[in-house]
């Protein structure tokens, strides 16, 4: 009797033990710094990371994903014990328990920006639509426990305000009515879409803010600026930040059980910018890929234009002209996993995660 109840005992203990305790999910929306090969599902013809030298150093082959290797949800998902993601449109995709990536190249908030894409409304609708699956795939009580539990990661609007910059690119600078008006649309249409999720069950939010969009060697080239970064994109990055800060605020407040998190991805890029070497980078200027001044026209993968390639990307920041490279992208993925509160608050990602 004593082994077979010390082998019983033994088992039970396993299955109760916290490394193989399910996990919670982590559910993915946004753009192309976390597009991890839903854009290949797209039905748009060439849209998509889909050709050399997009994941080069760590996957060595494209995989979808815009960076010679991983993105930040990637590690993420790593330091969280969870596998990369799926996108939702995988062919054969039915395991939902782990979590989803729905971000895909191009999105933003407006549908009206740049209807095209899957814009952040349609991964809502995917995300819904994959709600009812989840639910037959594991039954109602387990999926709302996984829904409740989940992490909901975001990163969204870069697009908004760079096609707002390009359609007035000869009209710079914008209005503050411009502005204003842009701005209120984005945060009012966030508010919708984060408001769905909490009303499928969701209660775990973590947002990564945007980005000093004026130092992207794109948006330098664009607006044909010499220097290290054009002043009237970092404005508007600055200004939406600071009211979704306040959006987020209001929202724990007014929503029962509603937690977030925010990761300051502008200042952590414009610091590895400014002071590259410093973080490791021996060019945080200049793009890995690419062509024209910065390497900052799209021409990187484009098989019927001429680029460059650098040869050893873990010396630059950029790997694109908009997207960092793999070493990059694990340097911001640890402080949004487990950084201070002077660059990750009200909780970083470990905490929220482990939050009930």
């Amino acid at each position: 009797m004593f082994p077979t109840l010390l082998i019983f005992t033994t088992l039970l203990f396993l299955s109760l033990s916290p490394s193989n305790a399910q996990k919670p999910p982590l559910y993915v929306f946004g753009d192309s710094l976390y597009d991890d090969g839903m854009t290949l599902y797209n039905g748009v013809k060439g849209a998509g990371a889909e050709y050399w030298p997009y994941g080069e150093t760590y996957f060595k082959k494209p995989s979808g994903r815009y960076s010679d290797g991983r993105l930040i949800p990637d590690f993420i998902a790593q330091f969280a014990g969870l596998p990369f993601l799926q996108p939702y449109l995988l062919p054969g995709l039915k395991d939902y328990t782990k979590g989803i990536n729905f971000a895909s190249a191009g999105a933003c908030v407006l549908v009206e920006t740049r209807p095209q894409t899957i814009n952040l409304k349609r991964q809502i609708d995917y995300f819904v639509q994959m709600v009812q699956k989840l639910k037959q795939q594991v039954g109602e009580a387990q999926a709302n426990k996984l829904l409740s539990e989940a992490v909901y990661l975001f990163n969204i609007a870069g697009n908004d305000y760079v096609t707002l910059l390009q359609k007035n690119v000869k009209k710079l600078p914008l209005s503050n009515f411009k502005r204003n008006r842009q701005m209120n649309m984005i945060l009012g249409n966030l508010t919708i879409h984060i408001k769905t999720i909490y009303n499928q069950g969701g209660r775990k939010f973590a947002f990564q803010n945007l980005g000093p969009l004026g130092c992207m060697p794109s948006m330098k080239y664009m607006l044909a600026f010499k220097g290290t970064c054009a002043p009237e994109p970092q404005e508007l990055a600055k200004m939406h930040n600071a009211k979704f800060a306040a959006l987020a605020k209001r929202l724990q407040n007014n929503l029962p059980g509603f937690k977030y998190s925010i990761y300051d991805f502008y200042t952590s890029l414009y610091l590895r910018v400014i002071y590259g070497s410093r973080y490791g980078f021996r060019e945080s200027e200049t793009a890995c890929c690419g062509s024209g001044s910065y390497n900052g026209d799209f021409t990187c993968q484009k098989k019927d234009q001429s680029f460059t390639v650098c040869s050893n990307p873990s010396e630059y920041l950029w790997f694109d002209a908009a997207h960092p490279t793999d070493k990059a992208n694990q340097a911001f993925s640890k402080e949004f996993w487990s950084g201070g509160s002077n660059l990750v608050a009200p909780y970083n990602l470990q905490n929220l995660f482990a939050a009930n």
